[in-house]
């Protein structure tokens, strides 16, 4: 599972949707009273939230710890270095803030996405992740709606990386192209929800040839992650007033970002002096470059 657990209030926030109605009174419990969880017996648990033991047991194994007390312990370290503070959240918006308020919130979900973002990502599966860029023949970047813009823009930033990419955003071409996939392409999508219907036809494609999948997706339980190799969280959500939230597409787009400058880095690690930002070191290349064309 690509997902760093250990910040259990942002990981369980993130998949609270995807639960089924226990679950999900459990997962509220917690988020509503970590410190309680943290130091109370199963069966005082049990009692509290009007569950069973066993249901408490199958809750932690159902979203990835290995059981309560797995889950008690992370959240212990994470309320000792929060120092009890609260679950950052995306502030609503309101039809009578003013302008001020308006910009302020927009700004606090934003940094709150990307923080919560970089909380999720498990450090481990990058390396491999860049890797796999690096060495398929061709990358496909899928997406439809919203998540079509973070797949356009994905494959700009690999192209100007020099990795041959290509962006489909709409059923016909996914179909069509996908179609002649090779087990040396990589596809990767995207898709908030997970359960986008031509994004998960486009990976059942990939599998059918053999092709890598990476999913960039909000749902750790969803069609798309169950169909991919490897997969990385994005948050996000949408308010009452803002449709499709900035956040959602400010974290595909960290996403991107981050890969892109991982790629880089590989890229230039052998000749690189670890002195030299990244900005240094691509115009030391370029110079380079021209001064031997």
């Amino acid at each position: 599972m690509s997902v760093n657990r250990e910040n259990v209030r942002v990981y369980i926030s993130n998949v609270l949707g995807g639960l089924s109605e226990t679950d999900q009174h459990i997962a509220r419990f917690i988020l509503e009273q970590p410190a309680t969880v943290a130091q109370m017996p199963v069966r005082k648990l049990a009692e509290a939230m009007s569950v069973s033991e066993a249901t408490i047991v199958r809750f932690c194994k159902k979203i990835g710890y290995t059981g309560l007390l797995e889950l008690k312990a992370a959240l212990k370290r994470e309320l000792l270095d929060e120092r009890e503070q609260l679950l950052p959240s995306s502030p609503d918006i309101f039809l009578d803030d003013t302008r001020n308020d308006v910009a302020q919130k927009i700004a606090m979900t934003v940094e709150t996405t990307m923080k919560e973002t970089i909380g999720l990502l498990d450090m481990k599966v990058v390396n491999p992740v860049v890797e796999r860029f690096l060495a398929a023949n061709r990358v496909l970047f899928v997406g439809f709606g919203a998540s079509g813009l973070s797949a356009m823009e994905a494959r700009d930033k690999m192209n100007r990386q020099g990795i041959d990419s290509e962006a489909y955003t709409d059923r016909f071409t996914m179909t069509l192209k996908l179609a002649n996939l090779k087990p040396e392409d990589l596809v990767v999508a995207f898709s908030h929800s997970g359960e986008t219907p031509e994004v998960v036809n486009a990976f059942r494609l990939a599998k059918k040839a053999g092709a890598q999948c990476l999913a960039i997706t909000h749902s750790p339980q969803s069609p798309l992650t169950e169909l991919a190799d490897t997969w990385l969280l994005t948050c996000g959500s949408a308010g009452p007033y803002q449709g499709d939230s900035i956040a959602t597409r400010i974290s595909q787009l960290f996403m991107i970002e981050f890969l892109c400058t991982e790629v880089t880095r590989h890229n230039l690690r052998d000749s690189a002096s670890t002195g030299l930002s990244i900005k240094e070191l691509l115009i030391k290349e370029r110079i380079k470059r021209e001064s031997t064309g």
